[in-house]
């Protein structure tokens, strides 16, 4: 029976022809902080928009401060709209809430808004990016490097897939008020209905969601969690070379540590565990990903994936309805109790992690 097991996981996995980088992946547990498999887990990679989990990260921390709350105003400035897609769009000067603009950070992936949050955190651009690489270092991702809120490509902004594991489970673990933002499968602004990238949310019983990326160096990236049974696992699947087989193959290894069949580093703590780069440059995977024609990968045996399931209604965002912004050289207005939004209809599997707020 073990064995039948073993094979149907593997079955569920991309069968791909030989390429130059195999993905990076690794399996964490999370509750546990334990690795439970990996491949090249500490080889340097292009985070692309999975960088946002850390823009996320100190908004959290700053709302849990006091130095922000959901009703703040972000401002979209000059800076944040010369950025490239994806985006919102906005014009200079439009002012969004900061409830208003994680929706658009995760959800829709926005570019512009990740430096227009950054700025409202930090002040500035350079300010914020500077927060970002101290917090990963307290954090412990010794081989990351932030060059911008968002992703896009830069100079030196390198990471790993154990270095993404630590930041996901920093936000999972440090703020569980603030999950329900990456369960939200699309958003409606206006008249359009923007969808998430992360298959998972429709296709994966028990997701959690969190990020996707992808720019040409570093192929189809995703950090994706899962609860079942009480019992919330991790994985980071960097360079696939489509969103389906990305999907995919972060769908099989989480059956695969769901099924206890996952094995090599079983119980190996994720803050101990190859806490430096693999030698060498980071992977830049351009030329195979965007240059060169390829012929989608047969999938063998089933699909990990479920068939698609209906999630909610897309979460309306909007522009304006903020507070007034603070005068000028103010620091952002006291924290008060304003209710998270949370998804409807109730998401599978998340009765347990229900915290009683409603919908706006």
């Amino acid at each position: 029976m073990r064995l039948a097991l073993i094979i149907a996981v593997l079955l569920t996995l991309v069968a791909a022809p030989a390429r130059a980088t195999d993905p990076a992946y690794i399996v964490i547990d999370v509750g546990r902080g334990v690795v439970l498999n990996h491949h090249d887990a500490n080889q340097l990679w292009p985070p692309a928009s999975i960088t946002k989990l850390m823009t996320a990260y100190l908004t959290f921390k700053a709302m849990q401060a006091g130095q922000l709350r959901p009703t703040s105003p972000v401002v979209v400035t000059a800076n944040a709209v010369a950025e490239p897609p994806s985006k919102m769009g906005y014009r200079s000067g439009t002012i969004v809430t900061v409830d208003n603009a994680l929706k658009m950070l995760i959800v829709r992936s926005a570019n512009d808004i990740a430096v227009a949050l950054g700025e409202t955190v930090a002040g500035s651009e350079a300010n914020f990016v500077a927060m970002m690489n101290q917090e990963a270092r307290r954090l412990g991702m010794n081989a990351t490097r932030f060059a911008n809120p968002n992703g896009l490509p830069a100079s030196g902004q390198v990471t790993t897939a154990r270095d993404l594991a630590v930041l996901g489970r920093a936000v999972w673990m440090d703020f569980p008020q603030y999950r329900e933002y990456f369960r939200i499968s699309a958003i409606r602004a206006g008249r359009k209905i923007l969808r998430s990238h992360n298959t998972l949310l429709e296709r994966y019983r028990g997701t959690n969601g969190m990020k996707t990326g992808f720019i040409c160096a570093s192929g189809f990236n995703v950090v994706a969690t899962a609860t079942r049974r009480g019992r919330t696992l991790m994985v980071v699947v960097l360079g696939e070379t489509s969103a389906a087989d990305r999907a995919e193959t972060a769908a099989g290894l989480l059956n695969g540590g769901f099924r206890g069949l996952l094995s090599g580093v079983i119980g190996q703590k994720l803050a101990t565990f190859q806490t430096q780069p693999a030698p060498g440059s980071a992977v830049n995977l351009r030329k195979e990903i965007c240059e060169t024609k390829r012929a989608r990968k047969a999938k063998l045996g089933r699909s990990a994936l479920d068939p698609k399931f209906v999630l909610m209604e897309p979460v309306r965002v909007f522009t304006g309805k903020a507070d007034p912004l603070p005068p000028k050289g103010q620091a952002g207005r006291p924290a008060v109790n304003i209710p998270l939004p949370r998804l409807r209809p109730p998401y599978p599997d998340s009765a347990a992690l229900s915290n009683g707020i409603t919908v706006q």
